[in-house]
């Protein structure tokens, strides 16, 4: 056998490995810092208040779980000096930073992890015939409005973010940023295609996001 078949053979054997075990997950610990921006515009507000609609929605884990469990607490912060500048800066504020550790969900089975942030409210959702991310609500039932409106608890940031791959990591956000005491929502609503150990922002008219996720396994995919 070739010096050079040899070579190949022993940089390829990680990769054949792990291609042959199709049911070995792969995991990845997700890092956030969510901040709100000190400035005031109405740039992106929409016309209402805003309640996002979110399929299987899940807490962001912080207490211990089972070791093979597909959502678990981020072991460890990061990011710590990062957070520590936003907190010093005059020209923002820090709402968020933590994170969780998930497995390589495929973008139908990726929950979305739930962000509520700031000072509880209740609105009154409207019942969805348009948008179906995003619902009206109101923060009095409207009298001129024959329906069935739910009452529902919502916050200053509120709704869900999720990590899924592909071909790549991908990350998005269904959000709505409401002022205190406004009286209109902000939707916060993007996806992002990712590489893995690089920080990346989501920026926002009203808040902005910075995400770093790094793979557990030295397998994963970027």
């Amino acid at each position: 056998m070739s010096l050079l078949r040899k070579l190949l053979l022993i940089v390829a054997a990680p990769l054949l490995l792990a291609l042959s075990k199709p049911g070995l997950a792969i995991n990845y610990d997700v890092e956030l810092i969510i901040f709100e921006h000190a400035r005031n515009t109405s740039v992106g507000s929409s016309s209402s208040y805003l309640y996002p609609v979110l399929d299987r929605a899940r807490r962001i884990p912080t207490e211990a779980t089972e070791a093979n469990a597909p959502l678990q607490p981020l072991p460890k912060l990061r990011l710590l000096d990062d957070a520590e500048k936003i907190k010093q800066s005059g020209n923002h504020r820090l709402l968020y930073h933590g994170g969780w550790r998930q497995t390589d969900f495929d973008r139908e089975n990726a929950p979305y992890m739930s962000i509520a942030l700031g000072a509880r409210q209740e609105v009154f959702v409207e019942p969805g015939d348009g948008d179906k991310n995003y619902l009206r609500a109101f923060r009095l039932p409207p009298l001129n409005l024959d329906q069935n409106m739910a009452s529902k608890n919502t916050y200053q940031l509120f709704g869900g973010v999720k990590v899924w791959v592909g071909r790549f990591l991908h990350f998005e956000t269904r959000l709505a940023y409401t002022p205190a005491n406004g009286r209109v929502s902000y939707k916060f609503e993007s996806e992002r295609r990712m590489r893995s150990r690089q920080m990346h922002y989501i920026d926002h008219s009203r808040v902005g996001i910075l995400i770093k996720i790094f793979p557990v396994d030295e397998t994963a995919p970027n």
